[in-house]
């Protein structure tokens, strides 16, 4: 399909590309790339074989955005009317505001029924769920809380910035305290949320709310490295299906997760990402570590392990 590479050209085809792409992205990744993905880790495939999968989803979503692109730009630029040239452009940039839309209303990510999870600790009660919509937040304002624990992180862009702000404003409004502990995962150690966490001890017993956008994997985390800091506490998981456990894992990117015995389980060195959705979730107990201190070349994977 051969078109002109005039500035004009060059803007239309960007024009299509980067919006009718937001939204053919958007329905990918909630549609194919998150139905392969748990099959994938139900499965027991290693993160490198789930990561080449989701490359290849994205390669494909690039070649079939672009061609889209083409088409849609040839077509904007045959056509005869004033109409005609601004109602495709018009065409993609709704698209484009649809999927925006989508990603800013966190409700309708997280589904109707999302579900929360409630831990009471020595000296506080935290109830973990999903990113709070304005009623949820006045709702908690109602029921008592003492503040919003946001995990959400400026860095996981665009959405969670716009998001944080919005909470921020609406928190604000609604008379409730938001407290933000950023949190990346596993691409971070997060070794700030300890500190923070004194800092709340500090404040003497309150009742919180900890989110994350879908209250799913850095909840569960923050919940285990609250009672790493606090001490352990009985909790209640009210949606256990978001919690990804060894007993489902075959194998690990570096070798297989042989069971030893009911929950005891024999696993190679996990990689960042696995420590941080299967051992630092609150379903593992403790890690017995087989490294040798004696070996020079254990030593720095054991002191990655210890923090």
């Amino acid at each position: 399909m051969k078109i002109r590479t005039d500035a004009r050209t060059l803007f239309i085809l960007l024009w299509h590309w980067i919006f009718t792409g937001f939204l053919l992205g958007t329905l990918t990744l909630l549609g194919p790339v998150r139905w392969t993905t748990d099959r994938i880790r139900a499965a027991g495939w290693s993160g490198s074989a789930e990561k080449t999968v989701v490359l290849l989803f994205i390669a494909l979503l690039t070649a079939v955005s672009a061609y889209l692109a083409l088409r849609l730009t040839r077509r904007t630029l045959e056509a005869q009317s004033r109409a005609g040239r601004l109602g495709l452009p018009a065409l993609s940039l709704a698209m484009f505001l649809t999927a925006l839309w989508a990603w800013m209303t966190p409700g309708l990510m997280t589904g109707a029924a999302a579900r929360t999870a409630e831990g009471s600790y020595s000296w506080s009660e935290f109830v973990f769920g999903p990113y709070p919509e304005k009623k949820r937040l006045a709702e908690l304002k109602a029921e008592g809380y003492t503040a919003v624990i946001s995990l959400l992180s400026m860095a996981v862009v665009p959405f969670e910035p716009v998001l944080f702000n919005r909470e921020k404003e609406t928190a604000k409004e609604t008379g409730i305290e938001l407290i933000h502990i950023p949190m990346l995962p596993w691409v971070s150690s997060n070794d700030h949320v300890a500190e923070e966490l004194k800092k709340l001890e500090r404040r003497g017993p309150g009742k919180y709310y900890v989110h994350c956008y879908l209250g799913k994997d850095r909840v569960n985390v923050f919940k285990n490295m609250l009672a790493s800091v606090m001490g352990r506490a009985k909790t209640t998981s009210l949606d256990p299906e978001n919690i990804r456990r060894l007993s489902n894992k075959e194998r690990f990117e570096r070798g297989m997760v042989t069971p030893l015995g009911k929950d005891v389980y024999f696993t190679p060195y996990p990689t960042d990402e696995e420590f941080f959705a299967y051992i630092l979730n609150g379903t593992v107990k403790s890690v017995a570590s087989l490294l040798n201190p004696g070996n020079p070349e254990d030593l720095p994977w054991i002191e990655k392990e210890r923090r």
